[in-house]
């Protein structure tokens, strides 16, 4: 059941992205399978046991691509994440000023309006 669920939130996530980030996931799996494959074949071919330098270049290169793919997108992910709050944040700020300011306009008593913070509490 669990992973029927998330197959399916996969596939809708897949749909979503565009056609660049399709290329970046499929480019990046393929470097990450192909120098551990070739790391692989190394120890296979002669002389056995000993894989050659040009090898473990090839995969430390493959590995450090996948991993900037991965975790740039994820690190602008929350960052995005992060710039919403903060939007959102200073939009109530801006908006509980301008509910005390018209208040102070029509000389009506301006209360102490609560920061959401302090209604969590």
């Amino acid at each position: 059941m669990f992973i029927k669920k998330w197959y399916y939130k996969m596939k809708n996530t897949w749909k979503d992205l565009n056609i660049k980030e399709k290329l970046a996931i499929l480019s990046a799996c393929a470097a990450f399978l192909i120098g551990w494959a070739l790391s692989i074949a190394g120890f296979i071919v002669p002389p056995l046991g000993e894989v050659h330098e040009s090898i473990l270049f090839i995969l430390g290169q493959a590995l450090v691509y996948a991993a900037s793919v991965f975790g740039i997108a994820a690190y602008f992910k929350a960052e995005s994440i992060q710039m919403k709050d903060d939007i959102s944040k200073h939009l109530d700020k801006v908006e509980r000023m301008a509910i005390q300011r018209e208040k102070l306009r029509n000389n009506v008593i301006v209360e102490e309006i609560p920061d959401n913070n302090e209604q969590n509490e």
